[in-house]
Order: C-alpha cells, then sequence, then structure tokens
C-alpha cells in the first residue's frame, strides 16, 4: 500500500502543471467567446432599445455565468440526506490519478463512501475499510504501524470514514476503474461543503 500511494503521488505531481494549463485555456475561451459575440452585436444593432436589450441579456448571462462557477460543486444536506459523486479515471493515460476535494463549510459530521482505502493526498495514514483498520506509513526503515481510530478530524467507520473538520482536505481517490462515491449527512444538523472530483 505504501508503494501505491507514493506512485501515486508523483504521478499527480508531473500532470498538475499540464492540467492547470488546459484548466487556463479553457477559462479565457469562454469569456472571449462572450466580448467578441457582443462587439457583434452592438455593431449589428444600431437603435438604442436594441442595444439596451443586448446589454440587458448581456449582463443577466454574465451574472449567471458568475454565480453558476461559484456555486459549482456546493452542497447542503439535510439529516440523511446524500450526494453522489462519480470518477472517471483516465485509464487510457500511461499515468492518472482522481482526487476529491471536499471543502466543509461547518464543522458537521459527513460520511465519505465508496473506497476500500481512504487517505489525505500525500498524507501518511491509511483508513482500511475492509480490514477496519488505520494504519501510519512510515520510511523504509520503520516500515508501517497501526494506530488507534482516535484522529480527530477523521474516524473509521464500518463503510466509510466520517469527516467532521472545517476547511479543504484533498484525498487520493485514484482507481483503476470507475466507481462512485456517496457523501452523506450522519449529523443532526444541516451541513454545508463544496465537493468536486478531478480526475487528472
Amino acid at each position: 500500500m505504501e508503494s501505491v500511494a507514493r506512485s501515486e503521488m508523483k504521478s499527480c505531481c508531473r500532470n498538475h502543471n499540464r492540467v492547470n494549463a488546459g484548466k487556463k485555456g479553457r477559462q479565457m475561451i469562454t469569456p472571449l467567446i462572450f466580448i467578441i459575440s457582443l462587439v457583434l452585436l452592438l455593431h449589428r444593432f444600431k437603435s438604442k432599445r436594441s442595444r439596451r436589450i443586448i446589454g440587458f441579456l448581456y449582463a443577466s448571462f454574465a451574472v449567471w455565468f458568475v454565480y453558476s462557477i461559484l456555486a459549482y460543486g456546493s452542497y447542503t444536506l439535510q439529516p440523511g440526506q446524500s450526494v453522489q459523486l462519480r470518477v472517471y479515471p483516465n485509464t487510457d493515460q500511461l499515468e492518472y490519478s482522481s482526487e476529491l476535494i471536499l471543502e466543509k463549510k461547518d464543522d458537521q459530521k459527513i460520511k465519505l463512501s465508496g473506497m476500500t482505502v481512504w487517505y489525505e493526498q500525500f498524507g501518511d495514514v491509511l483508513f482500511e475499510v475492509d480490514g477496519q483498520k488505520v494504519v501510519k506509513i512510515g520510511d523504509t526503515e520503520n516500515g508501517s504501524m497501526e494506530i488507534p481510530n482516535t484522529q480527530q478530524a477523521i474516524q473509521l467507520v464500518e463503510d466509510g470514514i466520517v469527516v467532521n473538520y472545517l476547511g479543504e482536505k484533498v484525498f487520493d481517490v485514484t482507481n483503476n476503474k470507475k466507481f462512485t462515491i456517496t457523501i452523506t449527512n450522519v449529523d443532526d444538523k444541516p451541513v454545508h461543503f463544496k465537493a468536486q472530483v478531478v480526475d487528472r
């Protein structure tokens, strides 16, 4: 398991710059198309009324576009409710990885299920669901050792892990096949968070 984790860490680092470059390119294309189409329409329609209508429509679209970007991946779950996220690994690539970026807006408890082993990206603690044990990865000299299930922010449960931290954590969810991650509110209060799966 230690060698697998280290291999996935190296893969993620090598692909990081290439993925970010692709994202920047896509982010620049949409505003460029928006501006060009607006200029063409304003050039085509000369009357004040037409330009006001065009301006109103484009302003409304701009507001919606910005809101959709800011709200992407945002969830509010009532107690007992759940949401599913699909993981589509890029297995056609020689090196690939998948991440679950989970930003919690409060310290309520949510459960993550769908993986046999959960661990933070570049972390040294593995939460083995099948074996029901928590393992701390050491270096080549010390090896690995089982530790108590007493982590403050993450707890191992029967079918996954329960997290109650505040802020953002990135979990490595790399697999060689498609699967589903289920996020469930196991608290007695509504929970607010942002979750996104990134397949590199």
